[in-house]
Protein backbone atom coordinates (compact mmCIF):
# COMPACT_ATOMS: atom_id res chain seq x y z
CA UNK A 1 0.00 0.00 0.00
CA UNK A 2 2.79 2.54 0.74
CA UNK A 3 4.34 1.92 -2.69
CA UNK A 4 0.97 2.46 -4.38
CA UNK A 5 0.38 5.68 -2.44
CA UNK A 6 3.79 7.08 -3.34
CA UNK A 7 3.09 6.51 -7.04
CA UNK A 8 0.21 8.99 -6.91
CA UNK A 9 1.52 11.70 -4.57
CA UNK A 10 4.57 12.95 -2.68
CA UNK A 11 2.67 14.69 0.12
CA UNK A 12 3.24 12.81 3.42
CA UNK A 13 -0.24 13.59 4.73
CA UNK A 14 -1.92 12.21 1.61
CA UNK A 15 0.31 9.12 1.58
CA UNK A 16 -0.65 8.45 5.19
CA UNK A 17 -4.35 8.87 4.37
CA UNK A 18 -4.12 6.51 1.37
CA UNK A 19 -2.38 3.88 3.47
CA UNK A 20 -4.91 4.17 6.31
CA UNK A 21 -7.90 3.97 4.00
CA UNK A 22 -6.45 1.31 1.71
CA UNK A 23 -5.41 -1.08 4.44
CA UNK A 24 -8.84 -1.08 6.05
CA UNK A 25 -10.85 -1.58 2.85
CA UNK A 26 -8.46 -4.26 1.57
CA UNK A 27 -8.07 -6.27 4.76
CA UNK A 28 -11.81 -6.22 5.45
CA UNK A 29 -12.92 -6.64 1.84
CA UNK A 30 -14.65 -9.97 2.58
CA UNK A 31 -18.02 -8.18 2.66
CA UNK A 32 -17.51 -6.90 -0.88
CA UNK A 33 -16.56 -10.34 -2.22
CA UNK A 34 -19.37 -12.19 -0.47
CA UNK A 35 -21.96 -9.62 -1.56
CA UNK A 36 -20.76 -9.88 -5.16
CA UNK A 37 -20.92 -13.70 -5.19
CA UNK A 38 -24.30 -13.97 -3.50
CA UNK A 39 -25.73 -11.21 -5.70
CA UNK A 40 -24.80 -13.17 -8.83
CA UNK A 41 -26.51 -16.26 -7.42
CA UNK A 42 -29.73 -14.28 -6.92
CA UNK A 43 -29.45 -12.79 -10.41
CA UNK A 44 -28.90 -16.24 -11.92
CA UNK A 45 -32.16 -17.32 -10.28
CA UNK A 46 -33.92 -14.26 -11.71
CA UNK A 47 -34.23 -12.50 -8.35
CA UNK A 48 -33.22 -8.90 -9.01
CA UNK A 49 -35.17 -7.38 -6.11
CA UNK A 50 -32.96 -8.54 -3.25
CA UNK A 51 -29.66 -7.44 -4.89
CA UNK A 52 -31.25 -4.05 -5.64
CA UNK A 53 -32.30 -3.66 -1.99
CA UNK A 54 -28.81 -4.71 -0.88
CA UNK A 55 -27.18 -2.10 -3.11
CA UNK A 56 -29.44 0.67 -1.84
CA UNK A 57 -29.19 -0.24 1.86
CA UNK A 58 -25.43 -0.77 1.63
CA UNK A 59 -24.91 2.61 -0.02
CA UNK A 60 -27.17 4.38 2.47
CA UNK A 61 -25.28 2.75 5.34
CA UNK A 62 -22.04 4.05 3.89
CA UNK A 63 -23.49 7.54 3.43
CA UNK A 64 -24.93 7.67 6.96
CA UNK A 65 -21.76 6.44 8.66
CA UNK A 66 -19.35 8.65 6.70
CA UNK A 67 -19.90 11.93 8.58
CA UNK A 68 -20.47 10.12 11.89
CA UNK A 69 -17.12 8.35 11.81
CA UNK A 70 -15.09 10.95 9.90
CA UNK A 71 -15.99 13.84 12.21
CA UNK A 72 -16.82 11.87 15.38
CA UNK A 73 -20.45 12.87 15.76
CA UNK A 74 -22.87 11.71 18.52
CA UNK A 75 -20.07 10.52 20.77
CA UNK A 76 -18.40 8.33 18.16
CA UNK A 77 -14.60 8.60 17.79
CA UNK A 78 -13.26 11.10 15.24
CA UNK A 79 -11.47 8.74 12.84
CA UNK A 80 -10.89 10.98 9.83
CA UNK A 81 -10.07 9.10 6.63
CA UNK A 82 -10.07 5.81 8.54
CA UNK A 83 -13.69 6.50 9.45
CA UNK A 84 -14.55 6.76 5.74
CA UNK A 85 -12.92 3.37 5.20
CA UNK A 86 -14.83 1.80 8.09
CA UNK A 87 -18.08 3.25 6.69
CA UNK A 88 -17.32 1.75 3.30
CA UNK A 89 -16.61 -1.68 4.79
CA UNK A 90 -19.73 -1.50 6.96
CA UNK A 91 -21.88 -0.76 3.91
CA UNK A 92 -20.38 -3.74 2.09
CA UNK A 93 -21.02 -6.06 5.04
CA UNK A 94 -24.63 -4.88 5.38
CA UNK A 95 -25.21 -5.50 1.66
CA UNK A 96 -23.65 -8.97 1.98
CA UNK A 97 -25.90 -9.88 4.91
CA UNK A 98 -28.99 -8.92 2.89
CA UNK A 99 -28.11 -11.16 -0.09
CA UNK A 100 -26.83 -13.93 2.17
CA UNK A 101 -30.34 -15.42 2.48
CA UNK A 102 -30.78 -17.93 -0.35
CA UNK A 103 -27.37 -16.88 -1.62
CA UNK A 104 -25.45 -19.38 0.49
CA UNK A 105 -25.47 -22.78 -1.17
CA UNK A 106 -24.09 -26.17 -0.19
CA UNK A 107 -20.68 -26.59 -1.87
CA UNK A 108 -20.03 -29.58 -4.14
CA UNK A 109 -17.78 -32.47 -3.18
CA UNK A 110 -14.15 -31.48 -2.65
CA UNK A 111 -13.00 -33.63 -5.58
CA UNK A 112 -15.09 -31.48 -7.94
CA UNK A 113 -13.46 -28.22 -6.89
CA UNK A 114 -10.55 -28.24 -9.41
CA UNK A 115 -12.87 -28.72 -12.38
CA UNK A 116 -15.35 -26.10 -11.17
CA UNK A 117 -12.57 -23.62 -10.43
CA UNK A 118 -11.23 -24.08 -13.94
CA UNK A 119 -14.67 -23.41 -15.44
CA UNK A 120 -15.19 -20.36 -13.22
CA UNK A 121 -11.92 -18.78 -14.31
CA UNK A 122 -12.50 -19.64 -17.95
CA UNK A 123 -15.91 -17.97 -17.87
CA UNK A 124 -14.87 -15.16 -15.55
CA UNK A 125 -11.67 -14.05 -17.26
CA UNK A 126 -13.41 -11.51 -19.55
CA UNK A 127 -15.14 -9.93 -16.54
CA UNK A 128 -11.86 -9.94 -14.59
CA UNK A 129 -10.24 -8.05 -17.46
CA UNK A 130 -13.13 -5.59 -17.55
CA UNK A 131 -12.89 -4.90 -13.82
CA UNK A 132 -9.13 -4.50 -14.20
CA UNK A 133 -9.75 -1.94 -16.93
CA UNK A 134 -11.84 0.15 -14.52
CA UNK A 135 -9.11 0.01 -11.90
CA UNK A 136 -6.39 0.92 -14.37
CA UNK A 137 -8.27 3.86 -15.84
CA UNK A 138 -8.92 5.37 -12.39
CA UNK A 139 -5.28 4.78 -11.53
CA UNK A 140 -4.30 6.48 -14.79
CA UNK A 141 -6.49 9.51 -14.05
CA UNK A 142 -4.96 9.80 -10.58
CA UNK A 143 -1.46 9.70 -12.05
CA UNK A 144 -2.30 12.52 -14.46
CA UNK A 145 -3.95 14.66 -11.78
CA UNK A 146 -1.01 14.10 -9.43
CA UNK A 147 1.11 16.16 -11.82
CA UNK A 148 -1.07 19.17 -10.92
CA UNK A 149 -1.67 18.80 -7.17
CA UNK A 150 -2.88 16.49 -4.43
CA UNK A 151 -6.04 18.60 -4.22
CA UNK A 152 -6.86 17.72 -7.84
CA UNK A 153 -6.58 14.01 -6.98
CA UNK A 154 -8.84 14.61 -3.97
CA UNK A 155 -11.48 16.24 -6.20
CA UNK A 156 -11.58 13.14 -8.41
CA UNK A 157 -12.07 11.00 -5.31
CA UNK A 158 -14.89 13.23 -4.09
CA UNK A 159 -16.57 12.97 -7.48
CA UNK A 160 -16.56 9.17 -7.30
CA UNK A 161 -17.89 9.42 -3.77
CA UNK A 162 -20.90 11.40 -4.99
CA UNK A 163 -21.14 9.24 -8.11
CA UNK A 164 -21.75 6.21 -5.87
CA UNK A 165 -24.72 7.99 -4.31
CA UNK A 166 -26.20 9.48 -7.47
CA UNK A 167 -25.84 6.26 -9.48
CA UNK A 168 -27.82 4.08 -7.04
CA UNK A 169 -31.13 4.35 -8.99
CA UNK A 170 -29.37 3.98 -12.35
CA UNK A 171 -27.46 0.88 -11.27
CA UNK A 172 -30.58 -0.66 -9.76
CA UNK A 173 -32.57 -0.02 -12.93
CA UNK A 174 -29.86 -1.59 -15.11
CA UNK A 175 -29.86 -4.66 -12.88
CA UNK A 176 -33.64 -4.99 -13.25
CA UNK A 177 -33.85 -4.64 -17.04
CA UNK A 178 -31.52 -7.59 -17.71
CA UNK A 179 -34.11 -10.38 -17.16
CA UNK A 180 -36.82 -8.40 -18.98
CA UNK A 181 -34.69 -7.90 -22.08
CA UNK A 182 -33.28 -11.44 -21.92
CA UNK A 183 -36.65 -13.15 -21.73
CA UNK A 184 -38.19 -11.06 -24.50
CA UNK A 185 -35.13 -11.56 -26.71
CA UNK A 186 -35.42 -15.31 -26.16
CA UNK A 187 -39.14 -15.07 -27.01
CA UNK A 188 -38.19 -13.03 -30.09
CA UNK A 189 -40.30 -10.17 -28.86
CA UNK A 190 -37.84 -7.61 -30.19
CA UNK A 191 -40.30 -4.72 -29.97
CA UNK A 192 -40.52 -5.28 -26.21
CA UNK A 193 -36.71 -5.27 -26.03
CA UNK A 194 -36.60 -1.94 -27.84
CA UNK A 195 -39.24 -0.44 -25.58
CA UNK A 196 -37.46 -1.66 -22.46
CA UNK A 197 -34.20 -0.11 -23.65
CA UNK A 198 -35.76 3.22 -24.64
CA UNK A 199 -37.86 3.44 -21.45
CA UNK A 200 -34.86 2.68 -19.25
CA UNK A 201 -32.80 5.33 -21.03
CA UNK A 202 -35.51 7.98 -20.68
CA UNK A 203 -35.98 7.09 -17.03
CA UNK A 204 -32.22 7.04 -16.46
CA UNK A 205 -31.71 10.39 -18.13
CA UNK A 206 -34.49 11.91 -16.03
CA UNK A 207 -32.77 10.64 -12.88
CA UNK A 208 -29.34 11.78 -13.98
CA UNK A 209 -30.70 15.20 -14.94
CA UNK A 210 -31.28 15.74 -11.22
CA UNK A 211 -27.63 14.87 -10.65
CA UNK A 212 -26.62 17.31 -13.39
CA UNK A 213 -28.59 20.09 -11.73
CA UNK A 214 -26.88 19.39 -8.41
CA UNK A 215 -23.42 19.41 -9.98
CA UNK A 216 -24.16 22.61 -11.91
CA UNK A 217 -25.85 24.67 -9.20
CA UNK A 218 -24.57 23.42 -5.83
CA UNK A 219 -21.05 22.04 -6.46
CA UNK A 220 -19.59 23.95 -3.51
CA UNK A 221 -22.12 22.47 -1.11
CA UNK A 222 -21.47 18.95 -2.42
CA UNK A 223 -17.71 19.35 -1.99
CA UNK A 224 -18.05 20.87 1.47
CA UNK A 225 -19.72 17.71 2.77
CA UNK A 226 -16.37 15.90 2.60
CA UNK A 227 -13.73 18.65 2.56
CA UNK A 228 -13.12 22.16 3.87
CA UNK A 229 -9.86 22.67 1.94
CA UNK A 230 -10.31 25.96 -0.02
CA UNK A 231 -8.17 24.73 -2.93
CA UNK A 232 -10.11 21.47 -3.19
CA UNK A 233 -13.36 23.41 -3.33
CA UNK A 234 -11.97 25.89 -5.87
CA UNK A 235 -10.79 23.14 -8.20
CA UNK A 236 -13.88 21.03 -7.54
CA UNK A 237 -16.45 23.69 -8.46
CA UNK A 238 -15.20 23.88 -12.06
CA UNK A 239 -14.60 20.11 -12.18
CA UNK A 240 -18.09 19.20 -10.95
CA UNK A 241 -19.76 21.55 -13.42
CA UNK A 242 -17.90 20.03 -16.37
CA UNK A 243 -18.37 16.46 -15.14
CA UNK A 244 -22.10 17.14 -14.59
CA UNK A 245 -22.49 17.65 -18.34
CA UNK A 246 -21.51 14.00 -18.82
CA UNK A 247 -24.38 12.59 -16.77
CA UNK A 248 -26.90 12.54 -19.64
CA UNK A 249 -24.69 10.74 -22.22
CA UNK A 250 -23.37 8.59 -19.37
CA UNK A 251 -26.78 6.89 -19.16
CA UNK A 252 -26.56 5.52 -22.69
CA UNK A 253 -22.83 4.77 -22.49
CA UNK A 254 -23.51 2.51 -19.48
CA UNK A 255 -26.89 1.13 -20.59
CA UNK A 256 -25.84 -0.11 -24.03
CA UNK A 257 -23.30 -2.59 -22.53
CA UNK A 258 -26.00 -3.88 -20.16
CA UNK A 259 -28.38 -4.34 -23.10
CA UNK A 260 -25.81 -6.30 -25.10
CA UNK A 261 -25.05 -8.46 -22.07
CA UNK A 262 -28.77 -9.20 -21.73
CA UNK A 263 -29.06 -10.42 -25.33
CA UNK A 264 -25.89 -12.52 -25.13
CA UNK A 265 -23.64 -10.23 -27.18
CA UNK A 266 -20.81 -10.20 -24.68
CA UNK A 267 -18.25 -9.13 -27.30
CA UNK A 268 -20.15 -5.91 -28.01
CA UNK A 269 -20.64 -5.30 -24.30
CA UNK A 270 -16.95 -5.81 -23.59
CA UNK A 271 -15.98 -3.70 -26.59
CA UNK A 272 -17.95 -0.72 -25.29
CA UNK A 273 -16.34 -1.08 -21.87
CA UNK A 274 -12.87 -1.23 -23.42
CA UNK A 275 -13.60 1.78 -25.64
CA UNK A 276 -14.77 3.81 -22.66
CA UNK A 277 -12.17 2.87 -20.06
CA UNK A 278 -9.06 2.07 -22.09
CA UNK A 279 -9.29 3.69 -25.52
CA UNK A 280 -10.88 6.99 -24.49
CA UNK A 281 -10.65 7.87 -20.80
CA UNK A 282 -6.93 7.89 -20.07
CA UNK A 283 -5.67 9.00 -23.53
CA UNK A 284 -8.21 11.85 -23.64
CA UNK A 285 -7.40 12.82 -20.06
CA UNK A 286 -3.72 13.04 -20.93
CA UNK A 287 -4.48 15.06 -24.07
CA UNK A 288 -6.78 17.55 -22.32
CA UNK A 289 -4.41 17.87 -19.37
CA UNK A 290 -1.80 19.32 -21.74
CA UNK A 291 -4.03 22.41 -21.99
CA UNK A 292 -4.42 22.76 -18.21
CA UNK A 293 -6.29 21.33 -15.26
CA UNK A 294 -9.58 23.00 -16.16
CA UNK A 295 -9.60 21.22 -19.53
CA UNK A 296 -8.85 17.84 -17.95
CA UNK A 297 -12.43 17.53 -16.71
CA UNK A 298 -13.75 17.66 -20.28
CA UNK A 299 -12.58 14.05 -20.49
CA UNK A 300 -15.80 12.89 -18.84
CA UNK A 301 -18.45 14.41 -21.17
CA UNK A 302 -16.38 13.71 -24.31
CA UNK A 303 -15.69 10.09 -23.35
CA UNK A 304 -19.31 9.26 -22.53
CA UNK A 305 -20.61 11.05 -25.63
CA UNK A 306 -18.28 9.12 -27.94
CA UNK A 307 -19.05 5.83 -26.17
CA UNK A 308 -22.77 6.51 -26.59
CA UNK A 309 -22.31 7.06 -30.33
CA UNK A 310 -20.36 3.81 -30.66
CA UNK A 311 -23.04 2.02 -28.63
CA UNK A 312 -25.78 3.40 -30.88
CA UNK A 313 -23.92 2.24 -34.01
CA UNK A 314 -23.56 -1.27 -32.57
CA UNK A 315 -27.23 -1.23 -31.58
CA UNK A 316 -28.28 -0.36 -35.14
CA UNK A 317 -26.20 -3.26 -36.44
CA UNK A 318 -27.78 -5.52 -33.84
CA UNK A 319 -31.27 -4.62 -35.13
CA UNK A 320 -30.24 -5.83 -38.61
CA UNK A 321 -29.39 -9.35 -37.44
CA UNK A 322 -31.69 -11.95 -39.08
CA UNK A 323 -32.94 -13.20 -35.70
CA UNK A 324 -33.86 -9.64 -34.73
CA UNK A 325 -35.08 -8.19 -38.02
CA UNK A 326 -37.23 -11.14 -39.12
CA UNK A 327 -40.61 -11.64 -37.57
CA UNK A 328 -41.17 -14.62 -35.34
CA UNK A 329 -42.68 -17.50 -37.27
CA UNK A 330 -45.84 -19.10 -35.89
CA UNK A 331 -45.22 -22.53 -34.41
CA UNK A 332 -46.11 -25.40 -36.66
CA UNK A 333 -49.49 -26.91 -35.99
CA UNK A 334 -47.94 -30.38 -36.51
CA UNK A 335 -45.76 -29.94 -33.40
CA UNK A 336 -47.80 -32.30 -31.28
CA UNK A 337 -47.05 -35.42 -29.29
CA UNK A 338 -47.92 -38.34 -31.51
CA UNK A 339 -50.10 -41.30 -30.47
CA UNK A 340 -48.15 -44.31 -29.24
CA UNK A 341 -48.42 -47.36 -27.00
CA UNK A 342 -46.61 -48.56 -23.86
CA UNK A 343 -43.14 -49.86 -24.56
CA UNK A 344 -39.47 -49.06 -24.82
CA UNK A 345 -38.15 -45.49 -25.00
CA UNK A 346 -35.06 -45.26 -27.21
CA UNK A 347 -32.76 -42.28 -26.61
CA UNK A 348 -30.03 -41.70 -29.17
CA UNK A 349 -26.96 -39.55 -28.57
CA UNK A 350 -24.62 -39.28 -31.53
CA UNK A 351 -21.43 -37.76 -32.81
CA UNK A 352 -21.79 -35.22 -35.59
CA UNK A 353 -21.56 -36.94 -38.96
CA UNK A 354 -22.42 -40.41 -37.61
CA UNK A 355 -25.87 -40.43 -39.27
CA UNK A 356 -27.59 -40.48 -35.87
CA UNK A 357 -30.79 -38.76 -36.99
CA UNK A 358 -31.16 -41.03 -40.02
CA UNK A 359 -30.53 -44.12 -37.91
CA UNK A 360 -33.02 -42.96 -35.27
CA UNK A 361 -35.68 -42.47 -37.92
CA UNK A 362 -35.03 -45.94 -39.36
CA UNK A 363 -35.32 -47.51 -35.90
CA UNK A 364 -38.63 -45.70 -35.30
CA UNK A 365 -39.99 -46.85 -38.66
CA UNK A 366 -38.95 -50.45 -38.03
CA UNK A 367 -40.55 -50.51 -34.58
CA UNK A 368 -43.60 -48.53 -35.69
CA UNK A 369 -43.21 -45.87 -33.01
CA UNK A 370 -43.00 -42.02 -33.13
CA UNK A 371 -39.68 -40.27 -33.86
CA UNK A 372 -38.76 -36.98 -32.18
CA UNK A 373 -35.98 -34.59 -33.09
CA UNK A 374 -36.88 -31.11 -34.34
CA UNK A 375 -40.40 -31.66 -33.07
CA UNK A 376 -39.07 -31.31 -29.52
CA UNK A 377 -37.79 -27.81 -30.24
CA UNK A 378 -41.20 -26.72 -31.53
CA UNK A 379 -42.96 -28.33 -28.57
CA UNK A 380 -40.55 -26.65 -26.13
CA UNK A 381 -41.20 -23.30 -27.82
CA UNK A 382 -44.92 -23.79 -27.31
CA UNK A 383 -44.36 -24.84 -23.71
CA UNK A 384 -42.08 -21.93 -22.78
CA UNK A 385 -43.33 -19.11 -24.96
CA UNK A 386 -39.77 -18.65 -26.24
CA UNK A 387 -38.68 -18.60 -29.85
CA UNK A 388 -38.00 -21.92 -31.56
CA UNK A 389 -34.76 -20.64 -33.09
CA UNK A 390 -33.52 -19.47 -29.71
CA UNK A 391 -34.14 -22.89 -28.16
CA UNK A 392 -32.51 -24.60 -31.11
CA UNK A 393 -29.43 -22.42 -30.70
CA UNK A 394 -29.08 -23.48 -27.06
CA UNK A 395 -28.72 -27.08 -28.20
CA UNK A 396 -26.59 -26.26 -31.21
CA UNK A 397 -24.24 -23.71 -29.64
CA UNK A 398 -24.27 -24.61 -25.96
CA UNK A 399 -20.60 -23.83 -25.24
CA UNK A 400 -21.34 -20.26 -26.28
CA UNK A 401 -24.95 -19.93 -25.15
CA UNK A 402 -24.59 -21.58 -21.76
CA UNK A 403 -21.49 -19.54 -21.01
CA UNK A 404 -23.20 -16.25 -21.77
CA UNK A 405 -24.05 -15.62 -18.14
CA UNK A 406 -25.61 -12.18 -18.86
CA UNK A 407 -28.10 -13.88 -21.21
CA UNK A 408 -29.99 -14.22 -17.92
CA UNK A 409 -29.28 -17.79 -16.90
CA UNK A 410 -32.91 -17.82 -15.80
CA UNK A 411 -34.01 -17.54 -19.45
CA UNK A 412 -31.74 -20.36 -20.55
CA UNK A 413 -32.95 -22.48 -17.64
CA UNK A 414 -36.55 -21.69 -18.57
CA UNK A 415 -35.94 -22.90 -22.12
CA UNK A 416 -34.10 -26.02 -20.99
CA UNK A 417 -36.71 -26.85 -18.35
CA UNK A 418 -39.46 -26.52 -20.95
CA UNK A 419 -37.57 -28.88 -23.24
CA UNK A 420 -36.99 -31.37 -20.42
CA UNK A 421 -40.68 -31.22 -19.51
CA UNK A 422 -41.57 -32.00 -23.13
CA UNK A 423 -39.17 -34.97 -23.15
CA UNK A 424 -40.79 -36.41 -20.02
CA UNK A 425 -44.26 -35.87 -21.45
CA UNK A 426 -43.26 -37.63 -24.67
CA UNK A 427 -41.90 -40.58 -22.69
CA UNK A 428 -45.07 -40.80 -20.59
CA UNK A 429 -47.08 -40.92 -23.81
CA UNK A 430 -45.52 -44.24 -24.79
CA UNK A 431 -42.83 -45.95 -26.84
CA UNK A 432 -40.77 -43.65 -29.09
CA UNK A 433 -37.30 -42.68 -30.36
CA UNK A 434 -35.78 -39.43 -29.08
CA UNK A 435 -32.61 -38.03 -30.63
CA UNK A 436 -30.33 -35.71 -28.64
CA UNK A 437 -31.21 -33.17 -25.93
CA UNK A 438 -29.57 -35.27 -23.19
CA UNK A 439 -32.78 -37.33 -23.16
CA UNK A 440 -30.97 -40.37 -21.71
CA UNK A 441 -30.18 -38.35 -18.57
CA UNK A 442 -33.55 -36.58 -18.40
CA UNK A 443 -35.26 -39.99 -18.42
CA UNK A 444 -32.77 -41.68 -16.07
CA UNK A 445 -35.56 -42.62 -13.64
CA UNK A 446 -37.97 -43.70 -16.36
CA UNK A 447 -38.71 -47.38 -16.92
CA UNK A 448 -37.89 -49.17 -20.19
CA UNK A 449 -35.33 -46.70 -21.52
CA UNK A 450 -32.63 -47.92 -23.91
CA UNK A 451 -29.74 -45.46 -24.05
CA UNK A 452 -27.84 -45.61 -27.33
CA UNK A 453 -24.69 -43.77 -28.37
CA UNK A 454 -23.75 -43.73 -32.05
CA UNK A 455 -20.17 -43.01 -33.03
CA UNK A 456 -17.94 -43.43 -36.07
CA UNK A 457 -14.28 -42.92 -37.10
CA UNK A 458 -13.35 -39.30 -37.84
CA UNK A 459 -12.58 -39.94 -41.51
CA UNK A 460 -15.99 -41.53 -41.99
CA UNK A 461 -17.72 -38.59 -40.31
CA UNK A 462 -15.75 -35.98 -42.22
CA UNK A 463 -16.65 -37.62 -45.52
CA UNK A 464 -20.30 -37.85 -44.45
CA UNK A 465 -20.42 -34.16 -43.49
CA UNK A 466 -18.79 -33.14 -46.78
CA UNK A 467 -21.34 -35.19 -48.69
CA UNK A 468 -24.40 -34.09 -46.72
CA UNK A 469 -23.65 -30.38 -46.21
CA UNK A 470 -21.35 -29.62 -49.15
CA UNK A 471 -18.48 -28.52 -46.86
CA UNK A 472 -14.86 -28.68 -47.90
CA UNK A 473 -12.60 -30.79 -45.70
CA UNK A 474 -11.45 -27.92 -43.46
CA UNK A 475 -15.01 -26.74 -42.86
CA UNK A 476 -16.19 -30.29 -42.23
CA UNK A 477 -13.49 -30.87 -39.58
CA UNK A 478 -14.23 -27.53 -37.95
CA UNK A 479 -18.00 -28.11 -37.88
CA UNK A 480 -17.58 -31.67 -36.62
CA UNK A 481 -15.47 -30.58 -33.64
CA UNK A 482 -17.64 -27.55 -32.91
CA UNK A 483 -20.83 -29.61 -32.93
CA UNK A 484 -19.34 -32.34 -30.75
CA UNK A 485 -18.06 -29.76 -28.27
CA UNK A 486 -21.52 -28.17 -28.15
CA UNK A 487 -23.22 -31.49 -27.52
CA UNK A 488 -20.68 -32.41 -24.87
CA UNK A 489 -21.06 -29.07 -23.10
CA UNK A 490 -24.84 -29.31 -23.17
CA UNK A 491 -24.77 -32.86 -21.79
CA UNK A 492 -22.38 -31.87 -19.00
CA UNK A 493 -24.56 -28.91 -18.11
CA UNK A 494 -27.57 -31.22 -17.83
CA UNK A 495 -26.03 -34.23 -16.11
CA UNK A 496 -22.59 -33.40 -14.78
CA UNK A 497 -21.40 -36.47 -16.71
CA UNK A 498 -19.21 -36.90 -19.76
CA UNK A 499 -20.99 -37.15 -23.08
CA UNK A 500 -19.98 -40.33 -24.91
CA UNK A 501 -18.74 -42.12 -21.78
CA UNK A 502 -19.69 -45.78 -22.30
CA UNK A 503 -20.80 -46.06 -18.67
CA UNK A 504 -23.74 -43.76 -19.42
CA UNK A 505 -25.25 -45.91 -22.21
CA UNK A 506 -26.73 -49.37 -22.73
CA UNK A 507 -25.51 -49.73 -26.30
CA UNK A 508 -22.72 -48.09 -28.30
CA UNK A 509 -22.65 -48.69 -32.06
CA UNK A 510 -20.10 -47.78 -34.73
CA UNK A 511 -22.22 -46.50 -37.62
CA UNK A 512 -19.42 -46.91 -40.17
CA UNK A 513 -21.08 -50.25 -41.04
CA UNK A 514 -23.92 -48.22 -42.57
CA UNK A 515 -27.09 -46.57 -41.35
CA UNK A 516 -29.28 -49.56 -42.22
CA UNK A 517 -27.06 -52.10 -40.47
CA UNK A 518 -26.69 -49.85 -37.42
CA UNK A 519 -30.46 -49.43 -37.19
CA UNK A 520 -30.85 -53.21 -37.49
CA UNK A 521 -28.46 -53.82 -34.56
CA UNK A 522 -30.34 -51.34 -32.39
CA UNK A 523 -33.72 -52.78 -33.37
CA UNK A 524 -32.64 -56.34 -32.63
CA UNK A 525 -31.25 -55.25 -29.26
CA UNK A 526 -34.54 -53.57 -28.36
CA UNK A 527 -36.65 -56.50 -29.52
CA UNK A 528 -34.51 -58.89 -27.49
CA UNK A 529 -34.77 -56.61 -24.47
CA UNK A 530 -38.54 -56.48 -24.75
CA UNK A 531 -38.65 -60.29 -24.87
CA UNK A 532 -36.50 -60.43 -21.77
CA UNK A 533 -33.53 -62.09 -23.49
CA UNK A 534 -30.08 -61.45 -22.07
CA UNK A 535 -27.76 -59.56 -24.36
Amino acid sequence: MPAYAKMSTTTPEVIEAVISYGRIVCVFSFGLFLESIWTKIHQADGNMKRPMIAQIVGALTNIALDPLLIFGMFGLPEMGISGAAVATVAGQVVAALIVMKNGVRKPPALRKFPGHIGVIYRLGTPNILMQSAYTLYIFGLNMILATFSDQAVTVLGLYYKWQTIIFIPLGSMQTCIVPVISFNYAARNIDRCRKTLSTSMIFGMALMFIGTLCFEFIPKELLSVFSDDPLVIEIGINAFRLIGISFIPLVSSLTFPVFFQAVGSSVKSSLLTVVRTVVLFVPLAFLFSRFGLDYFWLTFPVTDSVTSVVGFVLYRKFLKKPYVSHERKPEEASAVIKPSHPGVIVTIAREHGSSGKQIGRLVAEELGIPFYYKEMTALAAQESGLDREFISDINRNSPERLQELYLSTKVVQHAVQAQNKVIRRIAENGSCVIVGRAADHILQDHRDVVRVFIYAPEEFRIARIMEQYGDDRAAAERNMRRSDEARGAYYRSMSGLEWGDRRNYDLLVNSAIGAGETAKIITEYIQAKEKGDSI
